[in-house]
């Protein structure tokens, strides 16, 4: 484990003209609420993972007593319409350096399926001092004006965020950009919560539309209902009874828009 790994499975068939789909944990883990509700209602097929020593040095413990390493799993879902890849994980790299070097990798494996579009997912964080955006709205920013044509009839909103995107949900569409691939990062407007569903249920409202999914957000319904019962017990309280995370982030001054992932 000294460099970058993936593992394929073994006599994969090249997916049929595919959409790639990534979303990684970040602000609000939208990116990976949304790649982990995808898998799940599209039942998608487990065909590899990636390693790498930027990772942290972490092993994951499973329910049958078993350990594995962390790492990014790859998915597949193969449709009449046109596959779809999503790539999902237990984290990010670390260090700059593993940000370029896995976020290469996975461009590089992307390549060699022939996808046609590369579509990643994060939260945009408006700052502020709002616990939770009630109705989320969802932007964009793509690598061509053709892609951004794609998403014409959805209320995603582009030119409109600010600021930088960190990790793969930028770095990803940007390396695309370079290599002639059509890139685009979509992100649910958030705020500070560590797991914000409405971000992501109203993300996959929107990407729905243009991969033209049918798919159930009842788990993301769930956690948007147990959430929002949170946030009327902790509006009952002084700040004081908050937790010391939420207070930190409610207290903030900083009204510019803060790293997006």
């Amino acid at each position: 484990m000294e460099t970058d790994k993936i593992r394929i499975k073994k006599n994969l068939k090249i997916p049929n003209n595919p959409t790639a789909l990534i979303g990684m944990p970040g602000i609000g883990n939208v990116g990976k609420l949304v790649a982990e509700n995808l898998r799940l209602e599209l039942k998608a097929e487990r065909i590899g993972a990636i390693y790498s020593p930027s990772f942290p040095p972490q092993a994951v413990m499973l329910k049958n007593g078993r350990l594995r390493l962390v790492c990014n799993t790859i998915y597949l879902v193969r449709r009449k319409e046109g596959d779809i890849i999503i790539i999902t994980g237990d984290t990010q790299a670390v260090t700059p350096d593993g940000q370029y070097s896995v976020n290469s990798l996975i461009l590089r494996f992307l390549k060699s399926m022939n996808c046609k579009m590369i579509l990643t997912v994060g939260g945009y964080n408006m700052g502020g001092n709002t616990i939770l955006v009630k109705s989320p709205r969802v932007f964009g920013n793509a690598t061509n004006n053709s892609t951004i044509k794609s998403f014409k009839g959805t209320k995603v909103l582009f030119g409109k965020s600010k600021g930088l995107i960190w990790g793969s949900a930028g770095l990803i569409p940007a390396f695309a950009r370079l290599e002639g691939i059509d890139g685009i990062c979509i992100m649910g407007e958030t705020s500070a919560l560590e797991i914000d569903a409405g971000a992501a249920k109203a993300v996959i409202t929107e990407i729905s539309k243009v991969l033209k999914l049918d798919v159930s957000t009842n788990n993301l319904d769930k956690i948007i209902k147990q959430t929002s019962k949170l946030i009327n017990s902790l509006e009952q309280h002084e700040m004081g009874g908050m937790m010391p995370q939420q207070q930190l982030q409610i207290e903030g001054k900083d009204q510019r828009p803060s790293y997006i992932r």
